[in-house]
């Protein structure tokens, strides 16, 4: 008994000390790089950034109705992952595997001959379960990946997945951008649900990714 809470104690400790090292590390010495990095692809304020140095992450994302009968959406989620790009994508890279990683996501499943990655989503701000597909290689080392939905929910949706290392950490990003036909999801209801699964999810990736 007594070897077992002492197992757990230092397993605790153990997470507790990941998780400061990544706040300590990231100094504002390393901003200027990082900043110039996330605005290729998002205008980041000051006060994000100050953020991503303290080891948060950021999510802010815009559904709006340019004209009749549309709907066009952007997203742009970052933070910092606590060890190297190549190690933190070991985990991360298994993405058949994401139905294990989020509860939002039902089912995961991804062909390496296609290079297809497709999920079913459900969460209580939609009001109905979503299958999102599209191909993306599996992601291993530091790089910009863009991608694309071909098919399904969202279909011709644009990003780009961020893998950049900076010293012992990694930038993990992701911006995306649709305009299309309008869904049955109201503008405000669609953008707090990108804003939440996009910080939610990029938080528990890095949790789940970081041993």
């Amino acid at each position: 008994m007594r070897t077992a809470f002492l197992f757990l104690f230092l397993f605790l400790f153990h997470i507790t000390f990941v998780f400061s090292q990544s706040k300590i590390q990231i100094g504002l010495k390393e901003s200027a790089p990082l900043s110039e990095e996330i605005n290729k692809f998002f205008k980041i304020s000051s006060g994000q950034l100050e953020e991503i140095l303290k080891g948060e992450v950021i999510s802010e994302s815009s559904v709006t109705s340019p004209k009749d009968k549309m709907q066009s959406l952007t997203l742009f989620v970052a933070g910092m992952h606590p060890r190297k790009c190549e190690r933190a994508m070991r985990k991360l890279s298994l993405y058949e595997n994401y139905h294990q990683y989020m509860d939002f996501i039902k089912k995961s499943l991804y062909d390496d001959s296609t290079q297809k990655f497709s999920f079913l989503v459900e969460h209580t701000l939609l009001p109905f379960s979503m299958i999102v597909k599209f191909k993306i290689p599996r992601i291993k080392k530091e790089g910009h990946y863009p991608f694309i939905f071909e098919d399904g929910f969202l279909k011709d949706l644009k990003g780009t997945v961020i893998v950049k290392d900076f010293k012992n950490l990694c930038l993990l990003g992701l911006k995306a951008d649709w305009t299309g036909p309008e869904t049955v999801i109201p503008n405000l209801v669609f953008e707090t649900f990108l804003e939440t699964v996009g910080e939610l999810g990029l938080e528990h990736l890095i949790r789940v990714s970081i041993f």
